[in-house]
């Protein structure tokens, strides 16, 4: 078993343990989603600090108990400005609880994540959650790409309006609706979202869209998300967001 290892890494998640130590989930490429403390993190000025959604290249210990420790970091960014302000910082944090629920840590999703976290910087979060549900539901094979019912594979009408499928947590045509038409996506927000995933996630930042309806398909998109991922997600059922409004 391997004791040291080096590579990028991004901090998806950080807990206080103990008086000054804290407990870090990185997500990396080559270790997946990966456990590390940070000795000393909130005493010692000389000690290695990863701050949350720091991305660089981490440098890990492994002690005899198994347990990865920081040793050092060669620091890409800090993206700082997602604790400054709290609705990017609850977007980001919804990224991570989505990260960890799922099973997948490879190189797509990684450049997915870390690509959402330097959006948020420069575009507003709505625009970027859309996004990123769309593709990271892609990836995990949790929806269609919106031109077919992902059941019964049909390919929707022009102005068809979906239905959703509980059971199977996503976006359907009206014949495969278990919901009764209680979670609906128009034809209009449909081929905005098709046209999402036509796109990698930056150029999808410049498709034009108002706000209004910008903000209708980020509830659409945050209430199909509680589906796809019941009980699972603490950043959307105790975050900023209602979802029943």
């Amino acid at each position: 078993m391997e004791r040291d290892s080096k590579g990028l890494a991004v901090v998806i998640r950080s807990e206080r343990v103990r008086e000054n130590d804290r407990m870090l989930t990185l997500f990396s490429v080559p270790l997946g989603i990966t456990k590390v403390i940070s000795y000393g993190a909130r005493k010692s000025i000389k000690c290695v600090r990863a701050s949350l959604y720091t991305e660089g290249v981490f440098s890990l210990s492994r002690s005899r108990s198994a347990l990865w420790s920081l040793k050092d970091i060669d620091v890409i960014s800090t993206h700082g400005y997602l604790l400054e302000d709290l609705g990017k910082n609850m977007a980001a944090a919804l990224f991570s609880d989505m990260v960890i629920s799922g099973r997948d840590a490879g190189p797509e999703l990684y450049s997915l994540y870390t690509g959402a976290l330097d959006l948020l910087e420069f575009y507003d979060a709505e625009s970027v959650v859309i996004s990123f549900i769309a593709h990271y539901l892609r990836l995990a094979g949790l929806s269609g790409d919106y031109e077919r019912c992902p059941v019964c594979q049909r390919i929707y009408g022009e102005d068809e309006v979906l239905g959703f499928s509980d059971a199977e947590g996503v976006a359907v045509c009206s014949e495969c609706d278990t919901m009764s038409g209680s979670l609906i996506l128009p034809p209009n927000a449909r081929r905005f979202l098709a046209r999402t995933l036509s796109l990698d996630i930056r150029e999808s930042m410049d498709l034009r869209i108002s706000p209004e309806q910008r903000h209708r398909i980020f509830r659409y998109m945050l209430r199909s998300l509680s589906l796809s991922f019941p009980g699972r997600l603490g950043s959307l059922e105790h975050g900023i967001w209602e979802l029943d409004r």
